[in-house]
């Protein structure tokens, strides 16, 4: 009788041949090499053999694996691949497609690499990094300069209105009569709504004078850049 494979089953089966990958000749001898800081070269990998290399490498780093790949284009599909053989989420690094002096808040680009940034800093940072190399030689803000940009909001905290959003205008936040895309905050009374650059979603603050009630946040504190 026939038998109708799963989604389970069949990934299952695609995450046994990370394991199966350490059983393999020379394998071992690779993982030691860049253990020990040196390189290692793999021959005959290519396409979706690639994610599986990188999920059994991604057992045996002691800190975030950084993927670095040759076109931008190939970062989304390596991304895809690496969900083929590993639970790890892969957090992507982009690369800018526009000039310097055309780069602005809002663009979708520069919240993600912002993004990425504060997760590094983070306690527990992301432990898988897929990025190009043109990704790579474009320029980021020092620590300094992205701690001086961030503010940082918690429920209690008291700021007045106009302080905020004087802060927000002067690093280069669109004052607009409602909050649609990143970058742009909002004033009404007592109400300002927030949507930095490296959100998914918006912040409504709410306050009582000067004391802050954060009622919609994407993560708390609210940390906006």
């Amino acid at each position: 009788m026939s038998s109708i494979d799963t989604a389970g089953d069949t990934s299952g089966r695609l995450f046994d041949l990370v394991r199966c990958l350490y059983e393999h000749d020379g394998f071992p001898a690779v993982v030691e090499s860049l253990k020990s800081g040196n390189a290692a070269t793999l021959d005959g990998v290519w396409g979706s053999s690639c994610a599986l290399v990188a999920a059994a490498l991604l057992g045996e780093a002691s800190g975030p694996l950084v993927l670095v790949l040759p076109q931008t284009d190939d970062v989304d599909v390596m991304v895809d691949d690496l969900a083929l053989f590993s639970a790890t989420q892969a957090e992507r690094f982009p690369a800018w497609e526009s000039l310097p002096t055309e780069r602005v808040i809002h663009d979708e680009v520069f919240g993600d690499r912002v993004r990425l940034l504060k997760m590094l800093g983070d306690a527990e940072p992301p432990k898988l990094i897929v990025t190009s190399i043109q990704s790579l030689l474009q320029p980021v803000p020092d620590r300094e300069s992205l701690a001086r940009q961030t503010l940082s909001l918690n429920t209690g905290q008291e700021i007045s209105v106009d302080e905020l959003t004087r802060w927000l205008a002067e690093n280069g936040f669109h004052n607009t009569s409602a909050v649609e895309l990143p970058g742009e905050f909002s004033v009404r009374g007592g109400i300002v709504d927030i949507f930095a650059p490296d959100w998914y979603d918006p912040v409504r603050v709410e306050f009582f004078g000067d004391e802050s009630n954060l009622c919609a946040a994407s993560r708390s504190p609210a940390n906006a850049a």
